[in-house]
């Protein structure tokens, strides 16, 4: 009770009760329209598909769409970090990044004010972030097209089409070039931009205008090469049509390919030395001049001579040169309609369409007249020619040509062998040139190789060649670099590998001819050991011819008895002395017995 200044108290507890009642219904009121304000925003937010929630003035989210809830899951620390981007700057124009999921995003946001009186903020995120990469990478994509287009090795020139008042192409306008363009055509951009094509290049074929006028108008595009005879150059063209009524062409220098090309396509029917069609041209020319027509057809086989025996003597160059001298020779004899083809090696073919027997016979005359007196250096040139003629449509030209090959082997037993004769003479001379040395070493060998054989009583004709032999022991040096032959001093392993290749070489050389095709068997193995430690195979005591044996003897002894520029020549008892200690191991025994005590006269 509350007393009042009166007898009696005044009871507040009524007044109380009926105050709180008015101020929690009031809250409730509150509470209902704050419930109202967010049932509203759900309507509008709820179901959208972007992130939507709001905040009110403590920087708390009261609510929040799925999408948010998503947005915000496993984050809820970084709330108020969030709030902060975005609430920094206006970004209704400029899109802000998130990180979203170990992920960059980035969203346009909205930002609204939902309740004044309550300072509820609503957020709204729009995620840009597909569009936002789609836009750099046509940005990117741009800028690359664009230094594609500046940069690229490929001219690039832009047309527009000019038609008549009948709706032809008469001409086009140039609009646009790129710095690769104006270097492979020779045209500056200022020299043709806006220009027509007749006035920039007056020398435009019009045919040009009119496939280029079909580009532009139906937009098909073309793809072909062409040589422009101005600048000398091939370009591989593709034209197309960027827009109605243009076209663009895109040009590549291609010249370096297309002279490749020519070449291989040369070489493919060319022989690369001689310059002569090969086999393959020659097979398909015979077939393609193989017709009534052209009857009689004659064909004229040719073969130089001792090829082999220049390559080991004198080197693949000089058997090259060789080579291209007879094809040369050839060439400017034979009728101009004639087709001369290197079918291999030292065999050449003449296809000669339209020639009888008596033109044929005046066509071969002709060749030995111009090659019988010709040389290369101190070579004789010699070409053995056979021919056949085909005079009837029903005979097979592969048996004609079968027939012409026969007749020119005839030719070539005997003019083949007297060729090579004088070729070895030829080289015995020449090495004797290369080295004085050597052609006084090689008359000693011969005379001791003849006295040996005869005390071994040999018959007069073994005796004989085995003093050729002996003369040509050394012959294959004739294959060996000059400058070890005459070197002042010791050779080195290399030098000495070399020199050991001579019997080889030698072989080679005389078994080229029947002549001395024996004799190149003793030659082979006039270094070869008693004991099998010598060269080139290792023969061993009797399996050495004993021509050989005589001449391996010969050959030591007059090398010792020799001065050299690096020492002094051994004494005539001091040769005997290293003969008779070597006698069983690198000499045969008998042999150096009988050369010891019958040639020399001296003790063994």
């Amino acid at each position: 009770m509350i007393l009042l200044g009166f007898d009696k108290y005044f009871d507040p507890t009524p007044v109380v009760i009926l105050f709180i009642s008015s101020m929690f219904g009031m809250n409730e009121v509150k509470n209902d329209l704050f419930e109202l304000e967010i049932n509203r925003w759900k309507q509008t937010f709820w179901n959208i598909g972007e992130v939507a929630f709001l905040v009110n003035a403590y920087a708390e989210i009261i609510c929040m769409n799925p999408a948010a809830n998503l947005f915000f899951d496993g984050k809820k620390d970084s709330v108020s970090e969030t709030l902060r981007v975005l609430n920094q700057g206006d970004h209704k124009q400029t899109p802000v990044k998130i990180k979203v999921n170990e992920a960059i995003n980035w969203f346009y946001v909205n930002k609204n004010v939902f309740d004044i009186k309550r300072q509820l903020v609503s957020y709204m995120l729009v995620d840009f972030t597909d569009r936002h990469q789609a836009e750099t990478a046509l940005k990117e994509s741009e800028e690359k097209h664009r230094l594609l287009i500046t940069q690229m090795a490929q001219g690039l020139a832009v047309h527009e089409v000019i038609f008549d008042h009948a709706g032809n192409p008469v001409d086009f306008r140039y609009l646009d070039a790129n710095a690769s363009y104006e270097k492979l055509v020779g045209l500056k951009r200022e020299d043709i931009i806006g220009k027509r094509a007749t006035e920039a290049t007056p020398w435009v074929d019009k045919s040009w205008i009119e496939k280029y006028g079909q580009v532009a108008m139906t937009g098909q595009p073309i793809h072909f090469e062409r040589y422009d005879k101005y600048i000398d150059k091939y370009f591989e063209v593709v034209a197309y049509s960027p827009r109605f009524k243009q076209f663009a062409v895109i040009i590549s220098d291609v010249t370096e390919r297309r002279q490749a090309e020519q070449e291989i396509r040369y070489l493919s029917y060319h022989d690369y030395l001689t310059g002569l069609h090969n086999r393959r041209f020659y097979e398909e020319e015979l077939g393609r001049l193989d017709i009534p027509a052209n009857l009689p057809i004659t064909l004229i086989m040719a073969d130089v001579n001792g090829l082999k025996l220049i390559n080991d003597s004198f080197g693949h160059a000089m058997g090259d040169e060789l080579l291209k001298k007879s094809a040369r020779l050839i060439t400017e004899t034979v009728p101009r309609n004639s087709i001369v083809a290197r079918l291999g090696g030292d065999e050449f073919i003449v296809i000669l369409p339209q020639t009888d027997i008596f033109e044929a016979v005046d066509v071969i005359a002709d060749l030995k007249a111009k090659t019988v007196n010709d040389k290369i250096g101190a070579v004789d040139i010699s070409i053995s020619f056979g021919y056949e003629i085909k005079e009837m449509e029903d005979q097979d030209i592969q048996e004609i040509y079968k027939r012409a090959e026969d007749d020119m082997y005839r030719h070539k037993l005997y003019e083949s062998a007297s060729i090579k004769n004088k070729t070895i003479e030829l080289i015995m001379n020449t090495l004797y040139e290369k080295s004085s040395r050597e052609m006084l070493h090689s008359r000693r060998v011969s005379e001791l190789c003849k006295s040996i054989a005869g005390e071994m009583k040999l018959n007069k004709d073994a005796v004989n060649q085995i003093a050729a032999a002996g003369l040509m022991h050394d012959i294959g040096k004739m294959g060996i670099d000059e400058k070890i032959l005459n070197k002042e001093g010791r050779l080195n392993f290399v030098e000495w590998q070399e020199i050991q290749r001579h019997p080889e070489i030698g072989y080679r050389i005389l078994s080229s001819s029947s002549e001395f095709s024996e004799m190149s068997k003793y030659v082979y193995e006039h270094h070869e050991r008693w004991d099998g430690k010598g060269y080139p195979k290792k023969l061993k005591g009797e399996e050495i011819s004993i021509q050989a044996r005589i001449i391996g003897v010969a050959d030591a002894y007059d090398a010792m008895t020799c001065d050299r520029t690096y020492r002094k020549g051994l004494s005539r008892p001091a040769a005997i002395c290293e003969l008779r200690k070597n006698a069983g191991t690198q000499f045969d025994p008998e042999v150096t017995r009988v050369f010891v005590e019958k040639v020399l006269d001296e003790e063994f």
